[in-house]
């Protein structure tokens, strides 16, 4: 009886054991889809000019040093936020927004008695996803001859996503706006929300227009 009542509590210590593993599992993966979709409608209202200064600084990166007509790989990463406030080469157009959703999620977590481990955990896969996708992978697609353009096992998925990041740089509205692609590594969110484009189309010279005097202040 003793030895039957020992392996049932054994069993139902591993089940407790499986099932913090599957929460924990559970957020990061969350945490990780979450800062994708941060990300993607950042992107987009970067785009906009909604928020004049915001998009002025990430404008600069679009107009200036990889604009439609300029090659889309250097030697080296150009970088927009030289002189600019930043964290490293990530701007305040990303850092304020970011630490806006991020302040106040947290405080959504305060206040619904999240545990601090699962807290932990969507701060981590947040800042690592974000960091990962849209400035490390974002920089080295404009690196020519990268190494993830001929690794044997990233090589398709970098390059399909490059291309894509390279379409995202020179395809404009006629109102003078890059509007699709925004994701950087994975596009799921473009073909959601009806912005993904496969194809290079022929260059609107009159949205690049648009696109200039709308953002001239990049090139001050």
């Amino acid at each position: 009886m003793a030895q039957g009542c020992a392996r049932m509590q054994q069993i139902a210590e591993g089940a407790k054991q499986m099932t913090k593993a599957a929460i924990l599992a559970a957020w990061v993966l969350g945490s990780g889809l979450s800062a994708e979709v941060l990300g993607y409608f950042l992107h987009r209202l970067l785009h906009s000019g909604k928020i004049a200064f915001l998009s002025r600084n990430h404008m600069k990166h679009h107009m200036v040093l990889y604009g439609p007509l300029q090659e889309q790989r250097s030697e080296k990463y150009l970088d927009a936020t030289k002189n600019d406030v930043s964290l490293g080469n990530i701007g305040v157009e990303w850092l304020l927004p970011a630490a806006l959703v991020l302040g106040g999620t947290l405080a959504a977590f305060h206040l619904l008695h999240v545990q601090l481990l699962y807290q932990v955990v969507f701060v981590a896969t947040t800042l690592l996803w974000s960091f990962l996708m849209f400035s490390y992978l974002h920089d080295v697609m404009h690196i020519e001859g990268y190494w993830l353009a001929k690794n044997w096992m990233l090589k398709k998925w970098f390059l399909s996503a490059r291309k894509l990041h390279e379409i995202h740089h020179r395809v404009l509205s006629d109102k003078g706006i890059m509007n699709k692609n925004f994701g950087i590594g994975f596009f799921f969110l473009d073909r959601l929300f009806g912005t993904l484009e496969e194809q290079d189309a022929s260059f609107n010279e009159a949205g690049y227009r648009l696109a200039q005097e709308r953002f001239k202040s990049v090139h001050t």
